[in-house]
């Protein structure tokens, strides 16, 4: 899978979705999806500036009619083996459906993901050269002659929460399609959020997203914000005072929510970037530091006992620990074996998981972080033998963590 050809016989492509053109997010999904080639077919005039610094001009072809965008097709001359994506300008489709809908697809000839209203032959295709021009046809004029016949001649996934559908010129159907997107955030993250994160975190992260991603702000400035927040949190715990401790230990739990939101509007913005990546991973960690030196070092200063301060190093001690196992894991256990094993895959998650925060806020409430701060010091070497263990052998990794 290698081209992907987009549909504008309108101008609906350009009706914006989270203030971007929607035609600039599909060919920002594709590309990101792995598609080296993404051509654009239809009335070019008009959408060529919304697309020129993302397509090189030979990859858009004007045409004004169907017969004009099948001459274009034959011209692209596409290998025979090769499997196209083709789908409209103005279709809303997030990246994990398309994502799995195109490993569906791989097992037969020609796939359609059909739309939330079924019943006409629009939708995302994935199909080989021979029948894109009936497809592109079917797409081009839903009504044409033939249409009926295809439907019956290809493999229709259904879609799911409302999505992939048609956005047109009214800014209350852009609307809709937004809250689909917005609705399907949490099945982007399920799968690595804990139980906290799954069912209050995204909650209330989704609710700022939604107000957020309508504006200019950055998924980087939403992080630069959380991670200050986790700072001040971090401050106040250092204070040798009960109210500072549980303000600080609420700043935290405040800053793991803000730090889904970042992602969050990511997705929905389409800005992921590496850059995006590692400035989270870099501040969550920053944070974290920083949340237990203010732990201990206000244990510290409300008794004066220096073990607290002894525990502090014995814990960053078992965070390099553990770092050395991580990448000893990856080192030693290929992917195929990761994602079979129920253990590793549990045990890696317990790095992204922040639902530790809400266990820092009840102790804070209670009076009684020490306990925390000990059992954290113990817990980073825990982790990284049972991370050892799991993987010590190579070459027997499948034996042993199933």
């Amino acid at each position: 899978m290698k081209t992907a050809l987009i549909i504008a016989s309108n101008d609906n492509g350009l009706q914006p979705v989270f203030r971007v053109p929607n035609i600039r997010r599909l060919i920002l999904l594709a590309t990101r999806l792995g598609f080296d080639n993404v051509h654009i077919v239809g009335r070019i005039n008009s959408i060529a500036s919304a697309v020129s610094d993302l397509l090189p001009g030979s990859s858009l072809h004007t045409a004004e009619e169907p017969a004009q965008a099948k001459d274009v097709l034959q011209q692209m001359n596409l290998n025979e083996q090769e499997r196209v994506l083709i789908l409209k300008a103005d279709v809303v489709i997030d990246r994990l459906s398309l994502s799995e809908f195109l490993e569906g697809a791989q097992s037969v000839r020609t796939a359609r993901m059909e739309l939330a209203s079924n019943g006409t032959p629009d939708g995302i295709y994935m199909s080989h050269p021979d029948h894109l021009s009936e497809i592109l046809e079917a797409l081009w004029v839903p009504s044409a002659t033939g249409a009926e016949s295809l439907l019956r001649n290809v493999v229709s996934f259904p879609g799911r929460n409302g999505l992939p559908r048609l956005v047109d010129s009214r800014e209350n159907d852009a609307g809709a399609a937004e809250e689909k997107l917005i609705g399907v955030l949490a099945a982007q993250t399920a799968q690595s959020d804990g139980f906290m994160a799954r069912h209050f975190d995204r909650r209330i992260s989704r609710f700022f997203s939604r107000k957020l991603v309508r504006t200019g702000i950055t998924p980087n400035q939403v992080t630069l914000i959380g991670v200050s927040i986790g700072l001040t949190g971090a401050l106040l715990l250092s204070l040798a005072n009960y109210w500072a401790h549980l303000v600080g230990a609420m700043l935290f739990v405040f800053c793991v929510i803000v730090d889904g939101v970042d992602g969050e509007v990511a997705r929905l913005k389409l800005m992921e970037s590496r850059f995006g990546h590692y400035l989270d991973i870099t501040t969550d960690n920053l944070v974290h530091v920083a949340v237990f030196a203010g732990i201990a070092f206000g244990l510290y200063n409300g008794s004066g006992n220096r073990l607290y301060l002894w525990a502090l190093w014995f814990l960053l001690g078992g965070f390099a620990v553990a770092a050395v196992a991580v990448y000893q894991c990856i080192k030693r256990v290929d992917p195929k074996t990761f994602k079979q094993s129920p253990k590793l895959v549990r045990l890696m998650k317990m790095l992204s998981n922040r639902d530790f925060a809400y266990l820092v806020l009840l102790l804070a409430l209670i009076d009684h972080l020490e306990w925390f701060l000990l059992g954290a010091a113990v817990g980073t070497y825990l982790f990284a033998v049972g991370l050892w263990l799991l993987t010590s052998r190579p070459g027997k990794e499948a034996a042993q963590v199933q």
